[in-house]
């Protein structure tokens, strides 16, 4: 496993995100080598979430992307290059149920 993917995992645990997993995409996208999907239960957990794995990243000499989803949206996407998270509020992540999508791919569970 990735040094980066290790420091979006901590983080991610760090503010008691809910039904975190990691999806490893290494065999079927040549670009992404995982996306972690976990969801909060409001809006206010959403961000301390992203900002917290933005911070992460950051202190560990990782460059981020970019970062979707305004501070009024549900869902927040940290892009990290080879590491893709997705930070949902709860209703948002029944709504669009990736974990759906993502069924066939190799995953694992990483909730504290």
């Amino acid at each position: 496993m990735s040094e980066l993917l290790e420091v979006v995992k901590k983080a991610v645990n760090e503010k008691k995100a809910e039904d975190a997993i990691v999806y490893d995409f290494r065999d079927v996208n040549p670009f992404i080598d995982n996306v972690v999907i976990c969801s909060a239960s409001n809006l206010r957990q959403v961000y301390a979430i992203a900002d917290n794995v933005a911070d992460r990243v950051k202190e560990h000499g990782f460059n981020i992307r970019a970062i979707e989803g305004g501070r009024e949206s549900s869902w927040v996407l940290v892009d990290l290059d080879t590491v893709v998270v997705h930070v949902f509020q709860e209703e948002e992540r029944a709504h669009f149920k990736l974990e759906k999508l993502y069924a066939d791919l190799p995953c694992e569970d990483f909730s504290l």
